[in-house]
């Protein structure tokens, strides 16, 4: 597999739950670097090292009824979830968060 890159990734370290009153469907904007056996995200406000994979999911998340996402659990019980956040938002619903999906997903599978 090849290096894959992703512009304009929304990024939560968490599910954005409504009881947190948070309004913006998103923690971080950034980069979303996927290798052979990590995935790499820089952000404007952080930056994250993802390996050793246990899961991939896709769906909805907390309180973004709209967007799907991309969930990764990983390490000891942490999780990052990830949408493309392209077209004000609107690139995930035209496909680019199911990109992320098929891109990340072979990390599952080995890990």
């Amino acid at each position: 597999m090849t290096r894959s890159t992703f512009a304009n990734i929304w990024y939560r370290p968490e599910e954005n739950r409504w009881r947190d009153m948070n309004l913006l469907a998103m923690r971080d904007t950034g980069t979303l670097v996927v290798n052979d056996e990590s995935v790499e995200f820089q952000g404007q406000k952080e930056k994250v090292h993802i390996t050793n994979v246990k899961r991939v999911s896709y769906g909805k998340q907390g309180r973004d009824f709209i967007n799907n996402w991309v969930k990764i659990e990983y390490g000891d019980g942490k999780q990052a979830f990830f949408a493309d956040g392209s077209l004000l938002g609107w690139g995930g619903i035209f496909g680019g968060t199911k990109r992320i999906l098929n891109v990340v997903r072979h990390l599952e599978s080995t890990s």
